[in-house]
């Protein structure tokens, strides 16, 4: 291997593999004995006609059985344990019932109510007994929560559940999922890809966890049905409103007023509302005027508003939002912007239920962040170094730095239809709009100033070196006077359309086939420097219509307990006419190379371009004991380019920048090649293991070059596929409960991640000088955090559930989370000393043996949060009473590295000579930049938040 480490992980590969094997030789050697049996019959519980044909599975074993035309079922030969049995049939709830006790030579009876429904298989599941901690049976590693299991988190919104999972590091505002880049995942509301291309960040609209049905993180291989991700997917289902009406308020605070100055106080405020039931319009009106639609309907809503200052104490006077939504001028472009940080989200969710074998869904969905928070935006012109998104330069000046507001919009309509015993189908069609802009006080770029950091009073003075002359320091790093340095604007508006087809074949196949696409409209203006002549000193200005979509076929088979998922997914894309007619135009900046290759790797449809990939899918789990299951899956996945790779600078007109990067059409999508093998083992009913070791090739990956001969510029910067990475781990997940009150996991991962670059930007780096050749061989990537280890515990005690304390019965009523968590520190690359100056100072610069790049790990970040919630009725209410404690024992966590020490820069460290150290202060202008004394060099401290719920 290239990196050193390497030889470590396929150690800790090989350790994991034989640990699987342990447990699997270990694992129910039991005494033979005589078995048991199950038996039953399965009925429609509305009619009590017996079912033929329902497919019944004892979950982690190859055991089995199919009902016959009096709806009877037999499963002999069943060892001695307890089960879970599943019982399946299209157009009816998926049953499982757990805690299922087999004796010796028992034969134990069994029967099953099925109701109808109209949605696919496997998602209206009625369970009977405890809910599985674990499916056994699953072919990849995937995390579901739902909404209860929400109630053992500390959890704000969906960002939140999704930077738990083991495998899944957030570092610098971005979701890396097992070493993958930020934008590698997909994002999936309800169906419905909610990703921003333009921001760089992944995550597009969000949620608050309180309007979340249910969460899915993939991180390991998943079905041809989902596309679009090289990494892992993400699918968010939000709540439906049900046959019981339910309202609630819900307020947390840290200050009350009353705290705002403490050091735990942000001065934060939370504020959710919800609604949901039966739909009282069709319900009531129009039934009151003899108006009688079919069936049921059912809504629900969410509000939800999360607004804080800055826990580095810097604020500006007033954010102003040039793109808030005013509401026909009820508001102005301040009015939603009272905090330094403001994140607003709603949800409006109608179901219309006409008949058993017929759903109809319409949703809008609504987010809204507004901040002076940079990692909002994470690409423009050039490559930006990831950090902490506190403008620190500029906080002696917030109220002429840029406003970031981040404005996402979904509507969907879906239709969900049983055609027959056998065969179902779904049809979701579309609207998704995200926009973002950075600007200052909503003006033109035309306004901008340039920043000034001029002496403030009272002066510095030095001595000259002769001593004679008494000179001031011309400043302190901190810009008093301009704006920022960037305006950018740019949106999307995607419509997609999307329907599959699911029958089931026999008894053992389940084959499901479908369609999806989106045509899009992407608009982006990024102005370097805006004071600079017309349109700032760079420039990137476009419109463009891309569109995408894919085809998919997969067949789920079941033999008896042996699981086989096999599928194809065919991918196309189409860069548009804006890539086609640069292509085309001899006079564009592209050279003959590019325009052959984008030729030659596209075909003409409907006069566009267009280009294709195909991707296979495997994967297959069967029992190696009973209640212990063996997985393992292949697969390639793919991820279009982001849209300034391809697009970038492509106009007529081109930039005066001196190093100017120019988009490609001819790029190919990035591509990997993911392994996962995996063992998943139930001790008991209440103790779930599982250990999964995994291997990830990721082609393909854009890199910058230097180029010669461009049209019009000479030479130039552009993109390619050339760039390589790879990660490979080992997880282990552990999940137990202790009757009705405790519940708790434990997890833990050892991975690497090694890439030739970890920026796409490498290339125009070397061009200007601020990066030598980088060598061949791989590094480490700037976003790897090799370890991780995580634990959640829950107390649950409900009403006349009274815990004891040294034999003190407690009151009731009440439910504690605690969460501790643990990982290695940023990467950093190691210094060397080049010399001293006469000062003293010595001297530090970045190792130039760029293999080593990345190659430190800084010190590590752990914390533990902790919440407390007491429920009580007061009047016919129900009222809970919270307290929540993030970052329980205020630990610093260093995110801002001196690369010299590998932690956060405290007053004398020895720094790097770009530095302003403050033992030996810049003396002359310009002042390099202020003291390394940022306060957001640590992330935020203890932050105690107090809250009040009321349910009606």
């Amino acid at each position: 291997m290239s990196v050193k480490g390497g030889y470590m992980v396929r150690q800790t590969v090989a350790y994991g593999l034989l640990i699987m094997l342990i447990l699997t030789v270990f694992s129910g050697t039991a005494m033979a004995q005589q078995n048991g049996t199950i038996r039953g019959v399965v009925k429609d519980k509305q009619s009590g006609e017996p079912l033929i044909g329902v497919n019944i599975s004892v979950k982690g074993t190859y055991l089995g059985a199919s009902t016959d035309t009096d709806g009877f079922f037999l499963i002999p030969d069943v060892e001695s344990g307890e089960y879970e049995i599943e019982i399946s049939y299209i157009g009816y709830k998926v049953i499982r019932q757990t805690g299922i006790q087999v004796g010796t030579a028992q034969t134990l009876t069994l029967n099953f109510e099925m109701e109808t429904t109209a949605l696919s298989i496997g998602q209206e599941v009625e369970v009977i007994g405890e809910k599985p901690l674990l499916d056994l049976e699953g072919t990849s590693t995937v995390r579901n929560l739902t909404s209860a299991d929400l109630q053992n988190r500390i959890v704000n919104d969906a960002i939140d559940v999704v930077s738990q999972q083991v495998g899944v590091v957030q570092q610098d505002n971005a979701i890396h999922i097992r070493g993958g880049r930020a934008y590698e995942a997909q994002y999936l509301l309800d169906g419905v890809s909610v990703q921003d291309p333009l921001s760089g960040t992944g995550f597009g609209l969000n949620v608050s966890a309180n309007a979340i049905e249910e969460v899915e993180v993939i991180t390991g291989g998943f079905k041809a049905e989902m596309g679009q991700a090289t990494s892992g997917v993400v699918k968010v289902k939000t709540k439906t409103g049900d046959e019981d009406y339910e309202m609630g308020l819900d307020y947390r605070s840290d200050h009350f007023g009353v705290f705002e100055d403490r050091d735990f106080s942000f001065n934060n405020d939370q504020f959710e509302f919800y609604f949901g039931g039966p739909e009282p319009i069709s319900n009531n009106l129009l039934k009151a005027v003899g108006l009688d639609l079919p069936g049921d309907m059912f809504i629900f809503f969410n509000l939800y508003a999360q607004l804080a200052d800055d826990y580095t104490g810097a604020t500006s006077p007033q954010l102003i939002s040039s793109i808030a939504p005013t509401f026909n001028g009820l508001l102005d472009e301040t009015s939603l912007a009272p905090r330094q940080n403001n994140n607003w989200s709603g949800l409006f969710k109608l179901t219309w239920k006409p008949n058993p074998v017929n759903v109809i869904t319409w949703s809008y969905n609504r987010s809204l962040s507004i901040s002076q928070n940079t990692q909002l935006l994470q690409t423009n012109l050039e490559f930006v170094e990831p950090s902490p998104g506190f403008p620190y330069d500029f906080s002696l000046n917030l109220a002429e730095f840029n406003t970031y507001t981040h404005h996402n919009e979904q509507t969907s309509l879906g239709w969900q239809k049983t055609v027959n015993k056998t065969t179902f189908f779904e049809i979701l069609a579309s609207r998704f709009f995200t926009h973002l802009r950075s600007d200052w006080e909503g003006r033109s770029w035309e306004d901008y100033r340039q920043p000034f950091d001029v002496a403030r009073l009272p002066l510095a003075y030095f001595f000259q070196d002769d001593g004679e002359q008494v000179r001031v320091i011309p400043g302190d790093g901190f810009y008093d006077y301009g704006n920022a340095f960037i305006w950018h604007d740019h949106y999307l508006e995607a419509y997609t359309l999307k329907g599959d087809i699911t029958s089931r074949i026999g008894e053992i196949h389940t084959v499901k086939a479908g369609f999806e696409s989106s045509f899009n409209e992407l608009q982006l203006i990024d102005i370097a420097d805006p004071w600079v002549g017309t349109f700032g000193s760079s420039q990137d200005i476009y419109r463009v219509n891309p569109a995408d979509g894919a085809f998919f076929v997969q067949d789920d088979i079941d033999l008896n307990g042996f699981y086989l998922n096999a599928g194809v997914r065919l991918d196309w894309w189409a860069p548009g006419k804006f890539a086609d007619d640069a292509v085309a135009d001899t006079n564009s900046i592209l050279t003959d190379g590019v325009r052959q290759k984008y030729t030659d790797e596209t075909f003409g449809v409907f006069g566009r371009r267009v280009k294709a990939r195909l991707m296979p899918r495997l994967a297959v789990s069967f029992p190696i004991s009973n209640n212990q299951m063996l997985y393992l899956n292949y697969g390639h996945f793919s991820k279009r380019p982001k849209p300034q790779f391809v697009y970038a600078k492509l106009s007529p007109s081109s930039s005066r920048s001196s190093f100017q990067n120019f988009g490609n059409p001819s790029l190919s999508p990035e591509t990997s090649v993911k392994y996962e093998l995996g063992l998943r083992n139930k001790l008991t009913e209440d103790d779930v293991i599982s250990i999964t070791a995994f291997y990830q090739d990721i082609f393909d990956y854009v890199q910058t070059i230097s180029v010669p001969n461009i049209p019009r510029v000479g030479r130039g910067i552009t993109y390619i596929n050339q760039d390589y990475a790879r990660s490979r781990g080992v997880e282990v997940e552990y999940k137990t409960r202790i009757g009705r009150n405790f519940f708790g996991d434990l997890s833990g991962s050892y991975s690497i991640t090694t890439t030739k670059s970890s920026n796409a930007d490498a290339g125009r780096q070397v061009a200007s000088g601020e990066l030598d050749e980088p060598p061949i061989n791989e590094v480490w990537a700037q976003w790897d955090r090799p370890w991780q280890v995580g634990a959640n515990l829950s107390l649950r005690f409900g009403k006349g559930d009274h815990a004891r304390l040294f034999g003190l019965k407690l009151f009731d009523d009440w439910y504690m989370n605690l969460r501790y968590f643990a990982q290695a520190g940023k990467r950093y690359s190691p210094q060397d000393i080049f010399g001293e100056s006469v000062d003293g100072r010595i001297l530090y610069a970045t190792t130039e043996d760029q293999s080593q790049f990345f190659s430190e790990i800084a010190s590590n970040w752990q914390w533990v949060d902790f919440s407390f919630t007491k429920n009580f009725a007061v009047a016919g209410l129900q009222y809970g009473f919270q307290v929540e404690i993030k970052n329980l024992f205020s630990n610093q966590n260093a995110q801002i590295i001196n690369p010299v020490t590998g932690k956060a820069y405290e007053f004398g460290d020895p720094t790097p000579s770009g530095w302003n150290d403050p033992l030996f202060p810049d003396r002359f202008y310009p002042i390099s930049n202020p003291f390394p004394l940022n306060p957001a060099r640590y992330m935020a401290p203890r932050n105690i938040r107090f809250g009040l719920s009321v349910d009606f």
